[in-house]
């Protein structure tokens, strides 16, 4: 079985580069605003993964930060993570379908 690619697809930024989903997010919000978002207490392990994605665009999203990620992006899932959800898949309410 061939394992798909876990790094997300970039995403074109205000400047018209292509950066980092986390990267994208954070220029919209604060980290502050995404650990609330992923249901953090304290901004910390976002501040790290979003300065890890402005480091290398290749780091992986963690698996549970996905859906509220993707909800808040109106992406679908397989834009952050396309080794976990198939293309066409959509965010709803926190549900994931086809």
């Amino acid at each position: 079985m061939k394992h798909r690619n876990k790094k997300p697809f970039l995403m074109l930024s205000d400047e018209g580069r292509k950066v980092h989903p986390l990267v994208y997010l954070a220029s919209r919000v604060t980290t502050k605003e995404i650990a609330k978002m992923l249901g953090h207490s304290n901004h910390s392990t976002a501040s790290i993964y979003v300065n890890r994605a402005r480091k290398r665009p290749t780091t992986a999203i963690p698996a549970e930060w996905v859906l509220p990620i993707a909800q808040y992006l109106r992406v679908q899932p397989s834009t952050l993570r396309p080794d976990l959800y198939l293309p066409g898949w959509t965010v709803d309410n926190g549900n994931v379908g086809a």
